[in-house]
């Protein structure tokens, strides 16, 4: 028996490469729970187009070819022909997938077609109307459900509705009214779930289900359920990090709602996580009032190097209706600490929201200025099913679940408000943008960092990451930022001041060759490859160097030695194509 899971494309492209593509964390359990047990179960991630993930060295597959969503979802149930399709659906890709489930029935008349996910945990009825291929609607958590429905097909039963309504946690249609067997069976350990990394590698992963938060604009915890929050052990997030570092991955997002919220745990992880001796890096989300500095301490050491915290808005009418309660002075605090551990700290701020005017804005970018943001997301507020602002939207009569009969992945707003409009509220986010990169020169020379030694390399590699980002990053070449190769220039000089750092040596050597300063150039990355004999970047750097002052016989001595890495055939071709024009020259 055939089991695939899809990861449906959104309608809109995602603004960050951290949003692109990602494939649920839950499509992962889910998979791995049913390989587990003797299923043919495997991932499509229609949002990247990639083909099927990676299960192991064996059964890795690439199948698709096309460019378009819904052709390369047809061509890959043509070749492989599946029982079940199980789609991981959110209002923004709720199109995708409903689009996917029309052609899937079609092609596959007998296939289960089941849909998961946020989207028909909060709407199955509208999507019911909408598309009556689906057979199955699987609200919140989904393995229990999806590994009892999986079963009942292996054993040969029909759509037989009795059965079906003993499975706790699914909507089916049954003539014309939707039957709901009532919530799923939550899973009260969550460490006797499969690691999903025995099966497939990923970059993003969670250690908890569940946030303490109650904001207004968020569905998570009415997704995961009355249990409140769930966690793994520390042991069992450690060996599924240590899992994936094995095969590869070096950077990895922490997605909890709250990773923080039990600090011991989180201690506990951090320490076996060094005691190990990866050498990985990992970025998580927390709250302001979550964190202290001994928990950063030791996040630090573990690998971590952001923290992103939702800070929202600095006027207080606008935090009451968002349901952020914490204070700007402990927002304030929590980014000063964050950064004085060399961890960058970044602010999610929402503009737009109920009652926002440019006063409330204006509060807004006061605290931006304090808090010395290294990076910020700015959100317009957008509402979905499931959360507070919209169920008062469907109260008050301003929404109906049928707006999503349109081409749209969210609602925002300002579409519900009389005093809020497109203009209004795009110059509200142009204003906090704009306040946020005028001022990050000061923001990141500003930053003073804790005076403990076991930190200094940590605090080198820190600033020399900063730097790179005006040097050669996202900050380089924003017309908004003053000055990027300056600050580039006192952040890595900093660098220095704490410890040695391949990253240091080559950032400066780079600064100078964009000024045509080869020779100088050539000499800090002397003294990089002095501290850091045959490091592949520095003698990238070196040999790239050499090149650009006509010496590529040289260039070739710090080149060949990496020959079979990617992309450094490039370098060397040139090198020997240039150096044969000399000799015949000659």
């Amino acid at each position: 028996m055939k089991i695939l899971f899809i990861n449906p494309a959104c309608l809109d492209k995602r603004i960050t490469s951290e949003d692109n593509g990602i494939v649920p964390i839950g499509l992962y359990y889910m998979a791995a729970l049913l390989l587990e047990n003797g299923f043919d179960a495997r991932i499509l991630n229609l949002a990247s187009l990639d083909g099927m993930d990676e299960m192991d060295e064996n059964k890795s597959k690439s199948m698709l070819d096309s460019h378009d969503p819904i052709q390369a979802f047809t061509a890959a149930i043509e070749k492989e022909r599946p029982d079940f399709l199980g789609f991981s659906v959110t209002n923004p890709s709720r199109i995708n997938a409903l689009a996917c489930a029309r052609a899937a029935r079609k092609i596959l008349p007998h296939a289960w077609i089941v849909f998961g996910g946020p989207a028909p945990s909060f709407m199955g009825d509208y999507l019911f109307k909408t598309c009556p291929e689906i057979d199955i609607m699987v609200r919140g958590e989904g393995e229990s459900t999806c590994l009892a429905l999986a079963k009942s097909i292996r054993q040969g039963k029909s759509f037989n509705k009795k059965y079906v309504k003993e499975i706790k946690g699914i909507l089916f249609q049954e003539k014309d009214r939707i039957i709901d067997t009532g919530p799923p069976e939550l899973i009260q350990d969550l460490d006797s779930l499969v690691h999903p990394s025995k099966y497939f590698v990923y970059q993003h992963l969670s250690m908890s289900r569940g946030c303490p938060g109650k904001c207004t604009f968020c569905n998570s915890p009415n997704f995961w359920g009355p249990l409140g929050i769930r966690f793994h052990s520390a042991q069992w997030f450690a060996l599924e990090i240590q899992a994936l570092a094995k095969k590869g991955i070096t950077h990895f997002y922490i997605s909890d709602d709250t990773f923080t919220m039990d600090r011991e745990r989180v201690i506990e992880f951090c320490g076996l996580i060094i005691s190990a001796g990866l050498t990985i890096t990992w970025n998580a989300i927390s709250r302001v009032d979550y964190i202290d500095k001994e928990l950063l301490f030791h996040m630090r050491k573990a690998g971590c190097i952001q923290i992103s915290f939702g800070v929202e808005s600095g006027a207080e009418k606008i935090k009451k209706v968002l349901g952020k309660p914490m204070s700007n002075d402990k927002c304030i605090q929590a980014f000063s600490l964050a950064r004085s551990h060399g961890i960058m700290p970044r602010a999610y701020f929402i503009y737009g929201s109920p009652g926002e005017t440019w006063e409330t804005i204006q509060e807004s970018v006061d605290l931006l200025i304090k808090l010395k943001p290294l990076a910020t997301i700015f959100y317009l507020l957008v509402i979905f099913p499931g959360t507070h602002l919209y169920n008062h939207a469907l109260q008050k009569g301003l929404v109906t679940h049928g707006i999503w009969d349109q081409d749209m992945e969210d609602l925002p707003w300002f579409e519900l408000d009389n005093d809020l409009d497109f203009p209004l509220v795009k110059a509200f986010g142009d204003k906090l943008r704009q306040a946020f990169y005028t001022n990050l020169n000061q923001f990141a020379e500003s930053i003073e960092l804790v005076e403990d030694k076991t930190l200094f390399p940590f605090h080198a590699d820190f600033l020399s990451r900063l730097a790179m980002t005006f040097s050669h990053g996202e900050y380089a070449n924003d017309p908004r930022v003053k000055d990027p190769d300056k600050i580039a220039e006192t952040l890595f000089a900093r660098a220095l001041t704490y410890s040695p750092q391949p990253r240091t040596f080559l950032g400066i050597a780079m600064l100078l060759q964009k000024r045509k300063n080869f020779s100088e150039s050539a000499t800090i990355l002397e003294k990089g490859l002095a501290h850091f004999p045959g490091n592949k970047d520095l003698c990238l750097g070196m040999g790239i160097c050499l090149m650009n002052q006509g010496q590529f016989k040289k260039a070739l001595t710090f080149l060949t030695p990496f020959r079979n890495e990617s992309g450094m055939g490039h370098y060397i071709n040139i090198c020997n194509s240039q150096d044969t024009r000399h000799e015949s020259r000659l």
